[in-house]
């Protein structure tokens, strides 16, 4: 089994929403929701939601951490889905952000800080 390269951690109330890259052209649209993130780490989050997305779909996710004014929107990928054993929402989705950098297809590095700064709180350690 591979281990994780980061340690995940939990802020309660943190929430996303998301929304699908187009394959072609277009902006795509966000969800109407906002998502339960059970943790999160700086390589990626697991989160709840009801609609089921496929492993290998290009997001947007933008993350609403509770007490932070900014929220933090981030590329990432859809590496699995399963069924929520709760009843309060279907599924389970876990995400891979993007690598950080100066690319297109990057996210930038001062997210990747931001971050870094939010696994630090003890509070959020698993």
């Amino acid at each position: 089994m591979k281990k994780r390269s980061c340690d995940r951690f939990s802020i309660p109330g943190t929430v996303l929403y998301y929304k699908i890259m187009p394959r072609l052209f277009g902006a795509g649209v966000y969800s109407q929701g906002y998502y339960p993130v059970v943790n999160m780490s700086r390589g990626g989050a697991m989160f709840l939601c009801d609609q089921r997305l496929g492993a290998g779909t290009g997001l947007t996710v933008k993350l609403m951490i509770p007490g932070d004014e900014t929220e933090l929107e981030l590329l990432a990928e859809v590496r699995w889905i399963a069924k929520n054993p709760e009843q309060s929402y279907r599924y389970r989705t876990g995400i891979a952000f993007s690598p950080y950098g100066h690319g297109k297809k990057q996210n930038p590095e001062a997210l990747l800080d931001r971050l870094k700064q939010l696994e630090a709180y003890p509070a959020a350690k698993l």
